[in-house]
């Protein structure tokens, strides 16, 4: 008769041992492969959107239209309701863009609608953060009519009551919340039919610009990664380069929220709690606390249609440099249309 001959405690151990060392290996492998399967579905859905732009800019060889109603304006910058005024941060009263960014019907998704037709097409899939928005029907103003701005002045007195900075979207883009302060809800982008997820941002500093007015339509940034750090309007490298980071930008270009409990999980500050702004000061910190998106990078979209990969530290330090950063401040110029608001040595 034949004995049966089971594994040895030590057999066992050493398979075991076999397997997790094979598991740890192949693991991370298969992570960089199903990572590098959603980059390329996000850079095919960033070079859509950038031949919208390209056909748009063929067809009136210009970029979106600024608001220009001079009562909207004036009542922007303090000569009409409270609509609690914005300010640029360098003295000037309430930027162009977010004036633009007050009308819902200014959105680019909005504009490019007819263009894309598909609005999944505004979605990462790696994005980690999606920003919040506002709905706003025109028509429950108190005259019934399609006026957009009466709605948001009304509204005013109620909560949520609509901002410029809230970047308000027309009735059809929330699924079922179809104004959000009759329903007093934001729209948060969830699952859901209809509900419009914006996590591909643009360029928001291109309001009038005529195509005549950019050096080299391959480097001109149109529209790239974006989420919850100025998703719906980035116009600066730390914007793109780390879009999951609240405020990820130099000293001196705004706080980092660390006492905003909204935002504090998204904060460089959660890492670095002894506040040694180690995001200023060190790389290898940067590409480990600061969420690159895709593999160490992101995916950009220009205004020639094309669109490409790059790693976030050549994009943070990739666009044109801007004098009120600092004394010390660098751009190499690579990217036009993003400022380069970083620099890693000036306090």
């Amino acid at each position: 008769m034949s004995r049966r001959r089971g594994f040895t405690l030590i057999e066992l151990l050493v398979v075991i041992a076999i397997i997790a060392i094979l598991a740890a290996m192949l693991f991370p492998v298969f992570a960089r492969a199903r990572e590098s399967a959603r980059k390329i579905q996000c850079l095919s859905n960033v070079k859509n959107i950038a031949m919208a732009y390209q056909i748009y800019l063929t067809d009136y060889d210009r970029f979106f239209p600024s608001e220009h109603r001079a009562e909207i304006i004036d009542a922007f910058n303090g000569g009409g309701p409270n609509l609690g005024s914005c300010s640029c941060g360098d003295g000037r009263s309430c930027c162009t863009d977010r004036i633009a960014q007050a009308n819902p019907y200014l959105k680019a998704p909005v504009i490019l609608d007819e263009y894309i037709k598909n609005r999944d097409i505004w979605r990462c899939p790696s994005a980690i953060y999606s920003q919040t928005f506002y709905i706003m029907d025109p028509f429950l103003n108190s005259k019934g009519t399609d006026d957009w701005f009466l709605r948001y002045t009304e509204a005013q007195s109620l909560c949520p009551k609509p901002r410029s900075c809230h970047s308000p979207f027309p009735s059809g883009w929330g699924g079922a919340i179809t104004d959000s302060t009759e329903q007093q809800v934001w729209c948060v982008p969830e699952p859901g039919p209809g509900v419009f997820d914006m996590t591909i941002g643009l360029n928001g500093g291109t309001y009038d610009m005529k195509i005549g007015q950019v050096n080299d339509a391959a480097k001109f940034v149109v529209c790239a990664d974006g989420g919850v750090n100025h998703g719906l309007g980035f116009t600066q490298t730390p914007q793109v380069a780390y879009p999951d980071v609240c405020r990820y930008r130099c000293p001196g270009c705004g706080g980092d929220w660390t006492n905003c409990e909204q935002s504090r999980e998204c904060s460089p500050n959660v890492n670095d709690p002894a506040n040694q702004k180690s995001w200023t000061t060190d790389p290898n910190w940067r590409r480990t606390h600061g969420h690159p998106r895709h593999l160490g990078g992101s995916n950009l979209g220009f205004a020639d249609g094309h669109a490409a990969w790059m790693s976030s530290e050549a994009i943070l330090f990739g666009g044109q440099f801007i004098s009120w950063v600092g004394p010390n401040g660098v751009g190499t110029g690579q990217l036009e249309g993003l400022d380069t608001c970083f620099n890693p040595v000036w306090e």
